[in-house]
């Protein structure tokens, strides 16, 4: 019978044609040890599994053992997926910092989004950013001696003293000599500022970045992201933080550009971002796609409209020269909205005909007030599924459609189809009572959705 820590390395998944299927490993097996020691995190697995010759032992589900000596390719996966991606606990957060966007949330979620998660194995695995203050020198020194990057680093100020009071953990203040560390140790990072008004932008911005440049080429992006202020910040007893404004958003951005010509001459890329909130927030023009040197920090919101912007007119341009003579499906002429966060709206809204045109539809896009969290969160990512439905439902009240709603996905839960006020995609459905359209959040994915709810330009690849 498994033990306890032998629960995380139960098997999820066999990947076909991999050396764990031909050797006759099924879904629901347990990896007990590698040459006779057990496997302590998906570190030292993914480390122990590149050796040319080991002896596996697995637990049956009728709690058998069963052994295999394996010799292989040096580096070659053996093509497991573990029920659990880390292998062991998941570390918890130890800080409070200032900004944190979970302890704004309301009482009364789900359980699984008040924790905070803070493990440079996660980072590794699903690219979440780690602020290195719960670490012992030990286990930070056992972490980095397996060599795997890029770790992504939540920053926010390189000044040691600003750094505590962000974040509220006295080892905040040792973040540079670690960066160093892992540098050294050939660990690339990715940096995450999330800036405060009056406390880290400014001249403690400048110095920030100042003293991530002379890390050198280990640094492969910095991102600096406005903080969030939800409704509940009162209630839940939080300190009082302001929010970017057009002239304090033209500011930073300023110190952006200056930022980004440095970098330029001195490594030949621009290396620091700024998130599309701010450009919003200054009224400024997005940067060009190519401006951010390949979107290395896209999940953070930094380059998704210039990204989507990019997808969407090559999208439509290759489906242009596939129009057919009749388009014809059986919605054809009705109303098609498209729900987005009223910051990315005006820079969805200018496909709309074009959209409308290459379907046969009337596609108009509807920005929705978060009532949820409060106005001030302005992103798709965080609205629920009751303000969508509301939305939706007032427009009908109101005369205007639709006929069918297309939402994007990062709307929902990553692996479930579920809102953040718990609302399920079917909840969903039937409140609004019409079809519903999922699209992926980036590129193309509104016409790769059509394309598929339409049954038109089949085999076009954007």
């Amino acid at each position: 019978m498994a033990n306890k820590r032998e629960e995380f390395r139960r098997i999820k998944e066999v990947v076909p044609g991999s050396i764990a299927e031909e050797i006759g490993v099924e879904p629901g097996y347990i990896l007990v040890s590698i040459d006779g020691v057990e496997v302590r995190d998906v570190f030292d697995y993914r480390i122990r599994e590149r050796a040319a010759e080991m002896l596996l032992a697995f637990r049956l589900p009728d709690g058998q053992i069963a052994e295999v000596e394996l010799e292989k390719d040096e580096d070659e996966e053996l093509g497991l997926v573990f029920e659990d991606p880390i292998m062991c606990n998941c570390t918890s957060c130890a800080n409070h910092c200032i900004f944190c966007f979970i302890d704004q949330n309301p009482k009364g979620m789900r359980e699984t989004l008040y924790f905070k998660d803070d493990d440079m194995r996660m980072s590794f695995l699903t690219g979440n950013y780690v602020t290195l203050t719960n670490l012992s020198d030990k286990e930070f020194d056992r972490i980095i001696g397996y060599h795997l990057s890029p770790i992504n680093v939540s920053v926010h100020a390189t000044d040691p003293v600003v750094r505590e009071k962000m974040i509220n953990n006295k080892f905040a203040g040792k973040l540079m000599p670690r960066l160093r560390k892992m540098i050294e140790n050939g660990i690339t990072i990715n940096c995450q500022i999330v800036c405060c008004p009056g406390y880290n932008n400014g001249p403690v911005l400048d110095q920030t970045i100042h003293d991530l440049a002379q890390l050198g080429e280990g640094v492969l992006s910095i991102a600096v992201v406005p903080v969030g202020v939800t409704k509940f910040r009162d209630e839940n007893n939080l300190v009082k933080l302001e929010l970017f404004n057009k002239q304090t958003a033209s500011e930073l951005l300023d110190q952006v550009a200056y930022w980004q010509d440095y970098f330029l001459k001195t490594r030949g890329e621009r290396i620091f971002f700024a998130a599309d909130e701010f450009y919003v927030r200054a009224e400024r023009p997005i940067p060009k796609a190519e401006e951010y040197e390949g979107y290395p920090q896209l999940e953070n919101g930094v380059g998704m409209i210039a990204e989507r912007d990019a997808a969407m007119t090559k999208g439509i341009a290759l489906r242009k020269k596939h129009l057919p003579e009749k388009i014809d499906h059986s919605f054809v002429g009705k109303r098609f909205t498209m729900i987005s966060g009223t910051d990315a709206a005006p820079y969805t809204r200018k496909f709309a005909k074009d959209i409308s045109l290459l379907y046969n539809i009337d596609l108009v896009v509807l920005a929705v007030l978060n009532e949820f969290f409060g106005h001030t969160i302005t992103v798709s990512g965080l609205l629920t599924g009751g303000d969508i439905a509301n939305a939706v439902l007032k427009e009908r009240e109101e005369g205007r459609g639709p006929d069918v709603v297309i939402l994007t996905a990062n709307m929902m839960k990553a692996d479930e189809d579920i809102f953040l006020d718990d609302m399920t995609l079917s909840q969903f459905k039937e409140k609004v009572g019409i079809p519903v359209i999922v699209a992926e959040c980036e590129g193309s994915g509104a016409l790769k959705a059509l394309d598929e709810f339409t049954g038109l330009y089949k085999g076009i690849e954007d």
